[in-house]
Order: C-alpha cells, then sequence, then structure tokens
C-alpha cells in the first residue's frame, strides 16, 4: 500500500518545489528562441539519463512489475506487444529501442502528462534521442546525437539545429492501465531498468498541485481545468481535444481535422481512445495525452468535444 502524505506537508512541498524550479527556469542559459519562446537547459546536456538500448522481459521476469492500476504505454509491432511503465518513463523520459528494422523512441514529460511513441527516422538518417535537459514551453526537449538538434515532445518537430523544420512521425500507442494492457496481451514484454515502477513522490505531488509547469506560463483557456488530462489528435495547426469520459459516452466521432478525415472511437477493452485517418487507406493514427494547458501552448488552433458536438448538432439542423 502507498501511503500519501498529509495535507499540509503536500502543500509545503508544492510551493517550496514550484517556487525553487520557476528561479531556476529564470536564470538558466537559452539555447534559441522558436516561435517566441525560449529553449531553456534546465539541467547540463547530459545529466539526465536516457535509455540508448531497451531491456524488455516477459512479465514473470520483470523486477518491480507495475501495479493493476499503474499506466504503461503499450505499443504492439505484428505480433509482439510491449508495455513501458510510465512510473519508470517519469525517470528515464526518453527509451530508445527497436522493433524488428524499426527504431523509435518512447517520450514522457511528467510536466505537461505527455506520453507518445515516435519512429526514430528523419531526414533519410536513424537518429539516436537523449535528455537535452531542457525544456520548451514547459515541454521536454529532445536532442539527437547524430546532428545535435533539438526536438520537442509535444509534436515531434524540430525546433533548432541542422534538421531544423522536420518533424518524427508519431506511432500509435495505448496509454492505459497495466491491467488491462496484460489482460488484453498476456505475451507483453515490458520495459526493466532495475528501478521502481511506481510514480515517484514529487511526481504525484506534482499532478495534485495546481503547477503548470515551471516557467510562471499559466493558460487563460478554461474551456477545460489547467491539468485536466486530455487527448489529443491533430497536427500543430489544428487539433481537437477531449477527456476520455467524452468520447467513452458518445463511442465514436468523424470530423475533419488538420486537412483530413478523422475517426475516433473508444476502444472498451483498454478504455482508451482510438483515432484513424479515413480515405483509401485506413491508418490508425496518433493519439497523445497531456494536460490541458500544454495543448493551448503547442497547438494553433483547438477544438473541444463539446465545440464539435455543437457544430454537428447545427448542421443537422440545417440539413433537416
Amino acid at each position: 500500500m502507498r501511503l500519501r502524505p498529509g495535507l499540509p506537508a503536500v502543500c509545503a512541498a508544492i510551493v517550496l518545489s514550484t517556487a525553487c524550479f520557476a528561479r531556476q527556469y529564470r536564470h538558466s542559459p537559452r539555447i534559441a528562441i522558436v516561435d517566441g519562446d525560449p529553449i531553456v537547459q534546465m539541467k547540463p546536456q547530459g545529466e539526465l539519463p536516457s535509455v540508448d538500448s531497451a531491456r524488455l522481459v516477459p512479465a514473470e521476469r520483470h523486477s518491480d512489475l507495475p501495479d493493476e492500476v499503474d499506466r504503461v504505454i503499450g505499443v504492439v509491432f505484428g505480433s509482439e506487444a510491449r508495455a513501458y511503465p510510465v512510473g519508470l518513463l517519469d525517470k528515464f523520459e526518453v527509451v530508445n529501442d527497436m522493433a524488428g528494422t524499426l527504431p523509435f523512441v518512447v517520450v514522457r514529460c511528467a510536466l505537461t502528462g505527455i506520453a507518445a511513441v515516435y519512429d526514430r527516422r528523419a531526414a533519410g538518417r536513424r537518429l539516436t534521442f537523449e535528455n537535452s535537459g531542457a525544456l520548451w514551453r514547459d515541454t521536454l526537449v529532445l536532442r539527437d546525437r547524430e546532428t545535435g538538434t533539438y526536438w520537442t515532445a509535444a509534436t515531434g518537430r524540430a525546433l533548432t539545429g541542422p534538421l531544423r523544420g522536420e518533424a518524427l512521425t508519431g506511432i500509435p500507442a495505448a496509454v492505459t492501465r497495466s491491467d488491462s494492457w496484460q489482460k488484453f496481451h498476456p505475451e507483453t514484454l515490458y520495459l526493466d531498468l532495475d528501478r521502481s515502477t511506481a510514480v515517484s513522490l514529487p511526481m504525484r505531488l506534482y499532478e495534485a498541485s495546481p503547477a503548470q509547469g515551471v516557467s510562471g506560463t499559466r493558460t487563460a483557456d478554461r474551456r477545460y481545468r489547467p491539468k485536466q488530462e486530455v487527448s489529443v489528435v491533430g497536427g500543430e495547426s489544428e487539433a481537437i481535444a477531449f477527456e476520455a469520459e467524452e468520447l467513452r459516452g458518445a463511442e465514436r466521432i468523424e470530423r475533419s481535422v488538420d486537412g483530413h478525415s478523422i475517426l475516433i472511437e473508444w476502444d472498451a477493452a483498454l478504455r482508451i481512445p482510438r483515432a484513424y485517418q479515413q480515405g483509401i487507406d485506413r491508418r490508425e493514427i496518433p493519439v497523445v495525452p497531456m494536460y490541458w494547458f500544454a495543448v493551448d501552448r503547442h497547438f494553433q488552433r483547438i477544438w473541444t468535444w463539446s465545440e464539435f458536438a455543437r457544430l454537428a448538432g447545427a448542421r443537422a439542423r440545417t440539413e433537416n
């Protein structure tokens, strides 16, 4: 059983840690200014750990298998299922891995609630990523060792460096409870780094706090609570964001997002949303979880579930 600290201790820890990181943010070096916002070097390059070659083991051999309610990032490659415990990724935010000939990277930014998987190939090169120790818009910035380019974990875009303007291709992944994933994929291989897979106390304190990252920037968009975790589908120019519970009630929606016809539906087995790009070749596309305040900072135009529902209702009334 994991104990929760008393309320006074929680409040004191939140206030002290937030003030400390905000002060560090203000005085840390700036690498570059991208779209009006600085890439801030919070930690020296190479200080924060990354994983160059993931070690995956069956559940029965794992050193600290996630609890049933703990979340994992699950991916499937052909007949092979893999799971990356979120609590472990909070400690190792960048994990390079391979599936056959496909190189990919699993990224986790606890400050913004982002959990995503990207193809490691860009501009005809296979890249190896590390945690740069920098933040852009309060979000983890990756750095590839081959060219020294900096990439945002939010959308996979290259922010500055030789590959600036390139973008990593997202790989569909399921962020769900460990028991749901294990039930649906009993032969899963789990990332094992001989460390605890539980979400740490500092991360739990941060999740419960009103802090929106460490920069001091706060969202003025109140369509969702700033720390509400939402699911995001789309590109930087346009995206749709929604709570899982909203989709569970409707089960599926279809609309144009960022110039593409997108179908979003509820996966009852894993209790997650899934999205597909419609067309001649129907294909699954990523659904990325993140806090609402981060969505507001990374996407130019954001549709919410209620806004889409109103538009659909108005269109139906017009047609009738």
